[in-house]
């Protein structure tokens, strides 16, 4: 049993669940019992793909540093936003990189942040 987002309209309410049912009602909190179970499969992002890049040449996160913030960003922000802001993200990397004392070459971070971009639109993020 799900709890339904309502809104008013037309004197009563006018409310939507998840699985996609439409249910207008002069209560404010309605539940509805969905047929079907809603699943939602989450498309990775650029963010999340740049991190499992990086996962696969050993680099994870690690409890102290930004890494997950800042994949959220970019996974909030799409595709587009980290072409446009390339430069950013590659600063990102660099100062990560400095943190753990790792060498670091912006070709190769612009390079992996490209492709990180590629792969999260093939999934299906076109932002």
């Amino acid at each position: 049993m799900k709890r339904c987002n309502c809104t008013p309209s037309d004197g009563g309410y006018l409310c939507e669940c998840e699985c996609g049912v439409r249910i207008r009602s002069t209560r404010q909190f309605v539940f509805h019992v969905c047929e079907q179970p809603v699943r939602t499969l989450a498309v990775p992002g650029p963010g999340a793909e740049l991190k499992a890049l990086l996962k696969t040449i050993g680099i994870v996160a690690s409890p102290t540093c930004s890494c997950n913030k800042r994949a959220k960003i970019m996974d909030e922000k799409g595709c587009d936003w980290c072409e446009e802001n390339i430069d950013e993200i590659d600063g990102w990397l660099r100062e990560e990189a400095t943190k753990r004392k790792l060498p670091y070459i912006s070709l190769a971070g612009k390079t992996l942040i490209r492709l990180a971009i590629r792969r999260a639109r093939k999934k299906g993020n076109s932002r």
